[in-house]
């Protein structure tokens, strides 16, 4: 070959070999280019996920009640209708409110309500203010305040389980249990409250449940117990189903009742 043919030859592969590093450079450069806009994508999406579903502002500002133990003596209201007696336990604990009743008395065949009402006090038979010899609901009402907590299916709300209460069933007792989240229920109670007519209320801003500081009340005899017309009912309720046959004040401590 000649020297002509020879540089020819020499300055062919420069050019090629510069083009195809050219070629190599730009064409890693894509690649590196599409990987990291990749992993941008990635690394916003991973983010959004971390800023939306995986954290709730709102979950760590749901109010808790303060863990603790309360119990309650059921003493006998309208004996009339039978001495009922019995206990009541609440328990407060990991964010849960757990309710134990146990209510003993002649056997009904009825559903006994059950309510957690603001007051502190329970009624009595002085408080019989039209003196028919009856204590009757919205007597008991003047005395122990609204009806804060149903104490029946769903703790959670004030309203959804209202259909559901215990039954003394086959005995002359029954036993409730029912717990729920504490967060729930105290956003419910902190809700507006759109039936403000009703004898059921929601807490004031700022206050507290305070259960050492209110009463449970048991509601309710036979269907077909004659009672006079002058036993005050509520919202159309029969008579013989808003009748008071028990009261306990609540206090803080354990129940010895569920030994």
């Amino acid at each position: 070959m000649d020297f002509f043919g020879a540089y020819l030859a020499t300055y062919s592969y420069q050019f090629l070999m510069q083009s195809f590093n050219k070629d190599l450079m730009m064409h890693t450069q894509r690649i590196l280019g599409s990987q990291m806009r990749v992993q941008f994508i990635l690394c916003w999406f991973f983010m959004l996920i971390s800023c939306g579903k995986g954290f709730n502002a709102d979950e760590g500002q749901r109010e808790e009640i303060p863990p603790g133990r309360y119990y309650s003596s059921l003493r006998p209201l309208n004996t009339k209708l039978g001495r009922y007696s019995g206990w009541v336990s609440i328990t407060i604990s990991d964010n849960q409110f757990w309710a134990r009743i146990k209510l003993t008395g002649p056997k009904t065949s009825g559903m006994h309500a059950q309510y957690l009402q603001a007051n502190s006090k329970c009624p009595s038979m002085s408080d019989d203010t039209n003196d028919d010899g009856y204590l009757d609901f919205k007597e008991a009402y003047a005395v122990s305040g609204p009806i804060l907590i149903p104490l029946d299916s769903d703790l959670k709300t004030q309203l959804k389980g209202l259909n559901i209460f215990p039954k003394m069933r086959r005995s002359s007792f029954y036993y409730y249990s029912e717990a729920c989240n504490t967060s729930l229920m105290m956003e419910d109670l902190r809700a507006s409250d759109s039936y403000s007519s009703d004898m059921i209320i929601k807490l004031r801003p700022n206050e507290e449940l305070r259960l050492d500081r209110r009463v449970i009340l048991i509601y309710g005899t036979d269907e077909d117990r004659y009672l006079p017309s002058t036993v005050n009912t509520f919202e159309g309720y029969p008579s013989q189903s808003s009748i008071p046959i028990a009261c306990g004040e609540i206090l803080e401590g354990e129940s010895d009742g569920f030994d």
